[in-house]
């Protein structure tokens, strides 16, 4: 309960709380001085109230101001009356989504988020050019990438191996 609130100590007194906003707003006033002297106000008043009612003077019998009424309402039971409906504004209708707006938005965010995951990658472009080699049996491959700003050079026909060092043995043995 939000602390000192008369509205709620007036619908503690009316018996409009129930269940739990009952049982909290009960028990901050057993336990708030200022609420309680609040409580014992308001219920003073409704008992003074409650004591002296307050009778409307009539001028004619409650027989004959009722019969006025019926009279009334039978005389207009044959009429009609055009009552417009009120046009809602774009930020009426806005105000009134807003949930099914938010949750719309964050589902084409998703979407979006979902599709720009799964569309594949493109491949590197890559220039391939093969040139002879005087080596026999052997063609130079050169892949040239711009995206990779890298060029490599792979020998045909030649023996493979991770080492450098091995593979530069291997050159200098190819020219003896």
């Amino acid at each position: 309960m939000k602390p000192h609130n008369p509205e709620l100590i007036s619908a503690l007194l009316d018996g409009e709380l129930t269940g739990l906003r009952r049982w909290m707003v009960q028990r901050h006033v057993g336990r708030c001085a200022v609420c309680a002297a609040e409580y014992r106000h308001l219920h003073h008043v409704r008992q003074l109230l409650a004591a002296n009612p307050v009778v409307p003077p009539m001028s004619d019998s409650p027989e004959f101001f009722w019969s006025k009424i019926k009279r009334d309402i039978q005389a207009q039971a044959g009429q009609t009356e055009v009552i417009r409906v009120p046009q809602l504004s774009l930020a009426d209708w806005f105000s009134q989504h807003r949930y099914a707006l938010a949750s719309a938005t964050a589902s084409v965010v998703v979407l979006l988020g979902i599709l720009l995951t799964l569309t594949p990658k493109r491949a590197p472009l890559a220039t391939v050019e093969r040139v002879a080699t005087a080596l026999p049996d052997t063609t130079a491959t050169a892949f040239e990438s711009p995206e990779a700003e890298a060029t490599v050079i792979w020998v045909s026909g030649l023996p493979w191996t991770e080492n450098m060092t091995e593979m530069q043995t291997l050159f200098a043995t190819l020219d003896s």
